[in-house]
């Protein structure tokens, strides 16, 4: 006779593991549902953390770039309370780090005296890295015409060349807008302020290429022109002519930036160009602007 009991112990053992398995099967469901919303709130938190930083790095961009407007405010201030004319002095600023850039007179041309020198040694170092010329050979030349503006190794390394033409020709490729419209420079011993501030950017975003003379530009007349106030082997290239004082040069204590400065107001233009640099160089590094 079939046990009634046995049946019905089994029975109820099966519905047992039935609701078991049933419950199991449950938590198992609502970890997952659990586990994907911990996935999406991590996801949302995180997207709103990357937000911020991104907030946060906006702000700081933003606080980190200075507004180099002011400093030409701060500069045409200068001039004036100098008591010199607006059209005596022409300068060009860039900012090296954002590519910002100030002007006075930006377009003129002025007598360039010994800042030529500057491209001169640039066209020479192009040719010696290329393999077309001996570094030994012009070694001592580019060095003496850099640190001492020695004419007569100048005339050498120009005439070398084949004369302004052909120089003017072989530094359009430091300056988009000269190499763009021939017109933009003077064929003779002229620069824009502009124009020798391009060149300086060139210089500055390919120093590798000419860290001779680089070297060569921080010795020069240390304590001098850009260096007159700041007495920090400032890189440059001074020339004078007549009442023509000017220097080109790059910043590179601290925040990096080009200037050139053009004037003609004899030897208070040495005066003119130390103040000028000084104001930009605290203007740049001073972490209250």
């Amino acid at each position: 006779m079939h046990d009634m009991r046995k049946t019905e112990k089994r029975d109820k053992t099966g519905h047992i593991r039935k609701i078991q398995y049933t419950a199991i099967s449950f938590l198992i469901v609502m970890i997952a549902i659990v586990a994907a919303v911990m996935v999406n709130i991590r996801h949302l938190y995180g997207q709103k953390e990357d937000e911020k930083q991104e907030k946060i790095q906006i702000v700081q961009t933003e606080q980190d770039h200075k507004d180099i407007t002011r400093l030409r405010e701060q500069l045409i201030q200068y001039i004036k309370e100098n008591e010199s004319s607006r059209e005596d002095v022409g300068f060009y600023i860039e900012d090296l780090e954002s590519g910002d850039s100030i002007e006075l007179n930006g377009d003129q041309l002025y007598v360039a005296a010994s800042t030529y020198k500057l491209p001169l040694a640039m066209v020479y170092y192009d040719h010696i890295n290329a393999g077309e010329m001996s570094a030994e050979e012009y070694e001592d030349l580019l060095n003496s015409m850099i640190v001492n503006s020695d004419n007569e190794a100048a005339e050498y390394l120009f005439d070398n060349l084949g004369g302004y033409d052909e120089f003017k020709r072989l530094i359009a490729s430091y300056d988009d807008e000269q190499e763009a419209d021939p017109a933009y420079v003077s064929y003779e011993n002229e620069f824009t302020p502009r124009n020798m501030g391009h060149i300086l950017g060139y210089l500055y975003h390919h120093k590798d290429a000419y860290d001779p003379l680089i070297k060569n530009m921080k010795a020069s007349m240390p304590g001098q022109f850009l260096d007159r106030n700041l007495n920090i082997y400032f890189a440059q290239k001074y020339g004078s002519y007549d009442w023509s004082y000017n220097a080109a040069g790059l910043s590179l204590t601290g925040h990096p930036y080009s200037i050139a400065i053009y004037t003609t107001l004899g030897d208070a233009g040495e005066t003119v160009i130390g103040d000028m640099n000084e104001i930009c160089f605290r203007y740049f590094n001073d972490s209250e602007e």
